[in-house]
């Protein structure tokens, strides 16, 4: 599909004709007309997979029957994607880590064979330096935050990388970016990679995608709070 970024001029009826984007435009119009804002956005993002933001907008202008304001909002949330690599995560985002995370200058262990401390910074236990009862300094913390989470970001950017060289091109709001830096942070990036929102996300399905993030990797026995985290990532996503 990727010849189609390559048009010069706008086809309407030839683009939706050979990438069979009707049945995408008609949810994107019903999301509209019934105040679905949320699934109309994820819809957008969906578009933005197949379409340059020029090309969407221009569907949002000529192929949907909206009125003005409709067509005003749509246009604000097609601006608002963008190319993963281009982005950095928030001060939004950082606090969202930081307050989940929670401050522990103690280490200790969760029976998971890792010892943690700081804003959840974990290492192996077997070729860890600290013990349990280790105590580091609150700037210690700070700095290994910022290490863990470029860790992270640099996983999902180089992800995206991958699915460019495979020719899916994906585009998401900031918001959205964070949300994924803040999950690969959590459950580490190779279990981030491999889990099903992931693989919905790279089939361009947001909708899906968006509603998976609930239940990712939330074990609320052994992490009681990690499913209020996935709510708010998940609001955070579709917002």
């Amino acid at each position: 599909m990727e010849y189609i970024k390559t048009f010069e001029y706008y086809n309407e009826e030839l683009i939706i004709e050979k990438l069979n984007l009707q049945p995408l435009l008609d949810k994107l119009k019903n999301a509209v007309d019934s105040k679905k804002n949320h699934l109309a956005k994820l819809i957008v993002g969906s578009l933005l997979c197949v379409l340059s933001v020029s090309q969407t907008a221009n569907f949002v202008e000529h192929s949907l029957d909206l009125n003005g304001l409709n067509k005003k909002v749509l246009m604000s949330w097609i601006f608002g994607y963008h190319d993963p690599l281009s982005l950095k995560l928030s001060h939004d985002g950082w606090e969202h880590i930081r307050s989940h995370e929670k401050l522990k200058l103690k280490a200790y262990r969760l029976g998971d064979k890792k010892i943690t401390w700081g804003f959840g910074h974990a290492e192996p236990v077997k070729t860890s330096k600290y013990r349990v009862g280790h105590k580091i300094s609150e700037e210690q913390a700070i700095q290994l935050l910022f290490e863990d989470v470029n860790v992270a970001a640099t996983g999902v950017k180089r992800m995206f990388e991958q699915w460019k060289q495979q020719g899916i091109d994906i585009k998401v709001t900031q918001n959205q970016y964070d949300v994924l830096v803040s999950m690969a942070y959590n459950i580490g990036v190779f279990a981030f990679r491999n889990t099903e929102f992931i693989e919905k996300l790279k089939q361009k399905d947001f909708s899906r995608a968006a509603e998976l993030i609930k239940v990712t990797k939330v074990n609320d026995k052994k992490f009681p709070g990690l499913s209020i985290r996935r709510l708010k990532e998940y609001k955070k996503f579709i917002s």
